[in-house]
C-alpha cells in the first residue's frame, strides 16, 4: 500500500503572515489529509491547485489521491512528474514520490515501470529506514513478477535487515522460499512471521502451504482451517477452502469393512 505522507493540522492565517513556501506546505498537508478520507475531492482540489501554480506538491497530492482511489494507471504519470520536478528543485521528498509511483505501477501490474521507479527512490538515499524497507518489499514483488526470484530474494533480505519487525517482509520471504523449494528457510521465515503477525489469515494460509509442500498434511489442514476461522470472508479463506477441498479429493477412499 501507498504510505501516507505526514500531514499538518491546518490553521487559517492571512496570506501575508506566512511565506509562500510555508503556505504551499500547509496546503500540501491538507490535500494529503483530504486524500485519505475523500480522494475524489482531493483530486479536484489538487487539479485546481496545479492550475494556480502549485507545482510538484500539487502533482504529488493529485497522484496520491488517485492511487488512494485505486486509479493506479492514472496515478503513475502524475507521481512520476512530481518526483522529477521535486528532484529538479532539490527536494528530498522526490524519493518518496518515486516510491509511491513504483507502488502504483506495481498495483497497476506494470512491474518494469515499478522497478525503475523504486530503483530511483532507493538510489536517492533519502528515504527513512522503514520506507526503504517498504520499497525493497515492493521491489521484490516486481522482481517476482519479472521472474527474477534470486534478485527478489536479495531484496527481501535487505528489507528484513532494515526492518526486522516488518511482518510482510518475512511473509513474502517465506512464500518465495517455498516457491524456490527452500523449505527449511520457508519454515523458519513463517515461524518468525507468525510471531510478528499473530492471527493473520495470510500467515496461516502460507503456513499451510509450506506444510503441504513438506508433506505434512495434518499441519496443512490445521493451518488452512485456522485461516478460514480468522477471516471467513477473506480471499485467503477462499483459497484455504479450495486447498482443503483438493486435499479431500485426493484422499484415498475409506477401506471397505471386511465381512466375517
Amino acid at each position: 500500500m501507498l504510505k501516507l505522507l505526514s500531514s499538518l493540522l491546518f490553521i487559517a492565517a492571512p496570506a501575508s503572515a506566512q511565506p509562500l513556501s510555508t503556505l504551499n506546505e500547509v496546503q500540501f498537508a491538507e490535500c494529503i489529509k483530504l486524500a485519505g478520507t475523500d480522494p475524489a475531492s482531493a483530486v479536484t482540489e489538487a487539479s485546481a491547485w496545479t492550475q494556480k501554480g502549485g507545482g510538484y506538491l500539487a502533482r504529488a497530492c493529485h497522484g496520491y489521491a488517485l492511487a488512494t482511489d485505486f486509479k493506479f494507471d492514472l496515478a503513475i504519470p502524475i507521481l512520476t512528474e512530481a518526483a522529477k520536478l521535486a528532484e529538479d528543485k532539490g527536494d528530498a521528498r522526490a524519493a518518496r514520490f518515486w516510491a509511491q509511483a513504483g507502488n502504483a505501477a506495481l498495483a497497476a501490474d506494470t512491474p518494469d515501470a515499478a522497478l525503475a521507479a523504486l530503483d530511483k527512490a532507493l538510489a536517492a538515499q533519502t528515504l527513512e529506514t522503514a520506507e526503504r524497507a517498504d520499497s525493497e518489499i515492493d521491489r521484490a514483488r516486481a522482481l517476482v513478477a519479472l521472474r527474477r526470484p534470486a534478485d527478489a530474494e536479495a531484496a527481501l533480505t535487505t528489507a528484513r535487515t532494515l526492518s526486522p519487525e516488518n511482518g510482510t517482509a518475512w511473509l513474502l520471504s517465506a512464500t518465495l522460499a517455498r516457491r524456490m523449494n527452500k523449505l527449511p528457510d520457508a519454515l523458519s521465515y513463517i515461524q518468525t512471521t507468525a510471531a510478528l503477525l499473530p492471527r493473520d489469515a495470510a500467515v496461516a494460509l502460507e503456513a499451510g502451504n509450506i506444510a503441504i509442500a513438506a508433506g505434512d498434511e495434518a499441519t496443512a489442514r490445521m493451518q488452512w482451517e485456522q485461516s478460514i476461522t480468522i477471516a471467513p470472508n477473506s480471499r485467503q479463506a477462499a483459497t484455504a477452502k479450495a486447498q482443503l477441498a483438493a486435499l479431500a479429493a485426493s484422499a484415498p477412499p475409506p477401506a471397505e469393512p471386511q465381512s466375517r
